[in-house]
């Protein structure tokens, strides 16, 4: 792979001249503007030439600024070079389908369909993903819910509409169907799951999710950056940190703020400990699913051990609240006292979990029920683009502290480990190895945490900013008000600086313990929330789960789901 300085200059010659524009948004994001009759062409040259990975694809209403017009955007990466190739196109209402091609882009374009009303024409499934038949009128000219036309207080008669079709229909002698969910036993949330089985071995299976969509980036339109960082918390629940982070790192190019050394070392610290506690809290459920509640029991003491301290690292059993706009807010700084506590409680955790990990690792229970069990094929993982953990015990790497890194992973010495054996085992394997991983990058933080003062540095930087840009500050505010990573009640000093920023719009991104987070965010010309693409991975690895069970019993359709332990928030947005 070229060096992303000179890379447009390797492109063949004929997507060259497809080109109608090109520039560097940021550092490491090149768009590539194209026509719309172009756009297959382009695409597939980075999918399959180029070997390329989507990450995500969406739509922006630009009707405001140019009659009835709608830009869609297509983000790639290699794991080989830190560079985003964004392809930009616009069109007024229809688009071709590539999901034939990319079958990662299937959901990707229902969702434009279903939230914009943009036909992707060609596509082998229109069904509508997220505004459900049975209780959403289709036949209402522009309801559709990102476009910016749509009242905010729209809601549909409360009635049964049409109807749902499935579209894996299975038919054969001795050939029947168990329906799974939405509502589940327990705690979980809401997902359905339809099996097509003949006897024990299942012959097909086909989800169907965004029973909780919540709308969280039409909700978002207009607000400032701290209320859509109280958004990001709420995104996905046990991935609080990874979603803020992504978000504020869009937030923060965008405004181009400069985060304290400090400070990077805390969010490093933070994202690792959530890491931690969801591999954990994988590592406890997977032993439960195999009927192992000896060792569930006590994986699960380790895991409310691990919340324990994060309670008491920033008062927050998920260390919600600790992240601001420029840095940490004061409840999540870490001083001598918590970084010494956070070191021995470390220690501990690690023996314990070290001893649970040779206590499942002894048990050949546990060896039959994860070996060959759950199998994902490297095809699948490379055409879904699937990401995180679920794609490295498939043998392709994707982790985005290597790829593109990040707060400081950079200067960090750990590894990624990249497996073959595309099981269940394989993915509790490289979960073992993350969980390793993070103790040692937790301890290599501690270890070399700027001695800095934060309240100090958070206040030097918000004054050094809003006097290199000019922007005056209302003068009943005093100077500790102007503090961006020391305050708690944050003020929104984006509103302070918006007339300085590079760009309109950023991506941020973050490898969360389930993979590679995307977020896109645009800023109108007050620094408010004007588009917000949110992309999860679950997104991406939900649909792995129909191609892992077949050939499986349906009594190890439990694992195989814990195996990749999916959001269903984080998924449906």
């Amino acid at each position: 792979m070229k060096n992303k300085l000179d890379f447009i200059q390797n492109l063949d010659k004929d997507i060259k001249e497809a080109v109608t524009e090109n520039f560097y948004n940021q550092d490491n994001e090149l768009v590539l503007k194209i026509n719309l009759k172009d756009l297959k062409k382009i695409c597939l040259y980075f999918f399959k030439d180029l070997k390329f990975y989507l990450l995500s694809a969406f739509a922006a209403d630009e009707s405001k600024n140019d009659g009835n017009k709608f830009k869609i955007r297509y983000i790639f990466s290699h794991s080989s070079i830190d560079l985003f190739i964004i392809i930009e196109t616009e069109t007024g209402g229809t688009f071709p389908s590539l999901s034939e091609e990319i079958p990662a882009l299937n959901w990707y374009e229902r969702e434009m369909k279903d939230l914009f009303g943009l036909i992707p024409e060609g596509h082998p499934d229109p069904r509508p993903l997220m505004l459900f038949p049975e209780n959403y009128p289709q036949d209402i000219q522009n309801m559709h819910p990102l476009r910016k036309d749509y009242p905010f207080n729209f809601r549909p008669e409360f009635k049964k509409y049409g109807e749902y079709n499935y579209n894996k229909d299975v038919k054969g002698d001795g050939v029947f169907n168990i329906l799974v969910g939405p509502v589940h036993a327990g705690i979980i949330e809401p997902g359905h799951f339809r099996f097509s089985m003949s006897g024990e071995p299942i012959l097909q299976l086909e989800i169907r999710h965004f029973w909780k969509h919540r709308g969280i980036e039409k909700i978002a339109e207009g607000k400032t950056i701290s209320e859509a960082l109280s958004l990001a918390e709420k995104i996905s629940g046990d991935h609080c940190v990874a979603h803020s982070l992504a978000f504020l790192a869009a937030a923060e190019k965008i405004l181009n703020i400069k985060i304290p050394e400090n400070a990077l070392y805390i969010r490093t610290i933070y994202a690792e400990l959530e890491r931690l506690l969801c591999n954990i809290n994988d590592f406890a459920w997977l032993f439960q699913d195999a009927g192992y509640s000896f060792g569930a029991q006590e994986t699960f003491v380790l895991k409310e051990d691990i919340m324990e301290l994060n309670k008491y690292l920033s008062g927050s059993r998920f260390n919600k609240g600790i992240l601001s706009l420029g840095g940490i807010n004061t409840c999540g700084n870490i001083d001598n006292l918590r970084k010494n506590v956070l070191k021995e409680k470390l220690s501990n955790f690690n023996k314990r979990y070290l001893n649970l990990k040779k206590m499942l690792l002894n048990s050949s229970t546990i060896g039959e029920r994860f070996e060959e069990t759950g199998y994902i094929n490297k095809e699948t993982i490379l055409d879904l683009c699937a990401l995180g953990f679920a794609a490295r015990a498939s043998g392709v790497p994707s982790d985005t502290r290597k790829e593109h890194p990040y707060l400081i992973y950079d200067k960090l010495r750990f590894n990624s480990k990249v497996l073959k054996n595309r099981d269940v085992f394989a993915r509790l394997l490289i979960r073992f190895y993350d969980i390793e991983e993070s103790f040692s990058i937790i301890t290599q933080c501690l270890n070399e945490l700027p001695a800095e003062d934060i309240n100090k540095s958070g206040r030097e930087y918000a004054d050094n900013n809003v006097n290199n840009t000019g922007n005056n500050i209302s003068k009943n505010k005093s100077k500790n008000d102007r503090c961006i990573i020391a305050k708690d009640d944050k003020i929104d000093a984006a509103q302070q600086l918006s007339t300085n920023r590079l760009r309109s719009w950023a991506l941020g991104y973050c490898e969360s313990q389930r993979g590679n987070i995307m977020h896109f965010v645009e800023l109108d010309e007050k620094s408010r929330i004007s588009r917000w693409k949110i992309r999860d991975p679950s997104f991406h690895n939900w649909q792995l789960i129909e191609f892992a069970v077949i050939g499986d019993i349906i009594a190890d359709f439990p694992i195989v789901n814990k195996s990749l332990n999916l959001s269903y928030a984080g998924n449906d947005l």
